[in-house]
């Protein structure tokens, strides 16, 4: 049987960091992983929501209860120079039970040739999970009573309160 990583354009091997980040203020901001591999680097833009269901998938994955990294939440810089960058429209998880280390396949056309590979050891894979949370909560807030995202300069027309 053949794996489905072995036709991955981009093979970035054993990754030291995978560090979710956002560019733009809240309301407008975009998503995206830098990714810095054994030889080369990349950016992976994705939205807000599968940002999120990443790092839900992979607490699940480890069994790990979610942490605080302590880092503060900062917009990146947008002229960050990498080797990759693609928007991408899906993300398969996997691991490796011989050697411990998890893969994460980010495909960008929908074609398995058109993907980016990266392998990454337990605690970095976590440390993205904790980040990624911490990201998707530093945006706007929600509103208490209609759980609806509140603008920072305006006054929120809650539909349950008025």
């Amino acid at each position: 049987m053949v794996n489905d990583w072995s036709f991955a354009r981009y093979d970035l091997g054993s990754c030291n960091l995978v560090e979710p980040q956002f560019v733009g203020i809240p309301g407008s901001r975009t998503f995206r992983l830098y990714v810095q591999g054994e030889t080369k680097s990349a950016l992976l833009w994705l939205e807000k929501e599968e940002l999120y269901e990443l790092a839900l998938t992979i607490k699940q994955l480890l069994r790990a209860p979610i942490r605080e990294t302590g880092e503060p939440a900062y917009s990146a810089d947008q002229n960050q120079y990498v080797d990759i960058e693609q928007k991408i429209n899906g993300l398969s998880l996997g691991v490796d039970k011989e050697t411990g280390s998890y893969m994460i396949l980010a495909s960008f056309s929908g074609s398995l040739e058109d993907s980016v590979l990266m392998w990454l050891e337990p605690n970095i894979l976590n440390w993205l999970a904790d980040r990624a949370f911490e990201i998707h909560g530093a945006g706007r807030s929600r509103c208490p009573l209609c759980h609806s995202l509140m603008s920072n300069d305006k006054d929120h027309a809650c539909p349950r309160y008025n």
